[in-house]
């Protein structure tokens, strides 16, 4: 096999499938190797995140990579789903919080997600294997925001009808997440106001205005 063809043995354009089952993990390699590529990942970029960066990076030999993972899609699906896992339960977790909308507020607005969520994106338009994997979590995802909203405005005596719970978890989600990615960049301005606005209206929703 020439270098070329050899080069991180990326997948052609098109939906596939995992190549393999996961290796059974002896030491915690496999877990390495994903820590490894998502730190890459979210230091420089996916582009940067090669066969040879992620075995230097997780302190093993490069065929140890490619053990574990067939493809370098596979590394990144296992990356994905490890992320996912963790974002998943943390969502679940405002379930039970006492204010899910500013829970959920804050969730989305956290910077640290965004580096991480914007390079998967990236990562999603190249490789289709990879978007079919983000758009089910994004459903997941989804699926627990509203469930959460539907609690909240339910216990404030919300007009679920006037206030559909699919289209105010929507809002209240893509407009944090527009104001972390602002943030991961520097851009800070009107985002004061924004707080004080988004803020005002979680009160009137929940009959707590000042």
């Amino acid at each position: 096999m020439t270098t070329a063809a050899r080069k991180d043995r990326q997948t052609k354009p098109g939906p596939r499938r995992a190549t393999a089952s996961p290796k059974v993990d002896d030491g915690g390699t496999r877990q390495r190797l994903v820590e490894a590529t998502a730190q890459i990942m979210h230091d420089e970029g996916y582009a940067a995140a090669t066969s040879r960066r992620v075995a230097t990076k997780a302190g093993v030999k490069q065929a140890l990579v490619y053990y574990y993972f067939p493809t370098m899609d596979d590394l990144f699906l296992a990356v994905l789903r490890s992320g996912a896992e963790v974002a998943l339960e943390q969502l679940r977790k405002v379930l039970t919080e006492e204010d899910p909308l500013r829970a959920l507020w804050r969730i989305n607005s956290d910077p640290r997600q965004t580096v991480m969520s914007t390079e998967l994106m990236a990562l999603a338009n190249h490789r289709k294997v990879i978007g079919a994997e983000l758009r089910n979590f994004a459903e997941r995802v989804r699926d627990i925001e509203t469930a959460a909203v539907t609690m909240s405005l339910r216990s404030y005596g919300v007009d679920l009808e006037a206030y559909p719970p699919v289209v105010i978890s929507m809002l209240v989600a893509q407009i944090a997440r527009s104001v972390g990615n602002e943030n991961a960049v520097g851009l800070t301005r009107g985002h004061d106001e924004l707080e004080k606005f988004v803020q005002a209206h979680f009160a009137m929703l929940s009959g707590k205005q000042s």
